[in-house]
């Protein structure tokens, strides 16, 4: 009778480490999960950056394209300055952007691994 009761309370320890170990693997799934949103979200604003660097260099061009036309050449060479410093920006954030997606996509497939690893047991 006491070893009876001895093998239940073992095998009840038993499920309960399977359940409590399923549950860390959903808990590091759903972690992972919020790491991929939260790289996403910082994509997302680095392409903001690059379309707003974009617009701002698109504007310093027709600046440069004006004074060119009214015979200004060092408007004309500081526009073009401006210009060029806003395109690397925009160039930089892009670099950003993809870094800040391929860290998202690596924890995306940590969240599926962390799943499958969970529906496992």
């Amino acid at each position: 009778m006491k070893q009876l009761i001895i093998c239940l309370f073992l095998m009840l320890g038993v499920a309960y480490e399977a359940q409590a170990q399923d549950d860390y693997y959903i808990r590091q799934a759903q972690s992972y999960m919020r790491e991929a949103e939260y790289y996403n979200k910082q994509a997302d604003g680095y392409d903001r950056e690059v379309e707003y660097y974009n617009k701002q260099a698109r504007g310093y061009m027709r600046e440069a394209e004006y004074y060119s036309r009214n015979n200004n050449p060092d408007k004309v060479k500081t526009y073009n300055e401006w210009a060029e410093n806003a395109m690397d920006k925009a160039r930089m954030y892009m670099r950003w952007s993809k870094d800040a997606r391929d860290k998202a996509i690596m924890y995306m497939k940590r969240s599926q691994e962390a799943m499958e690893r969970a529906n496992r047991r």
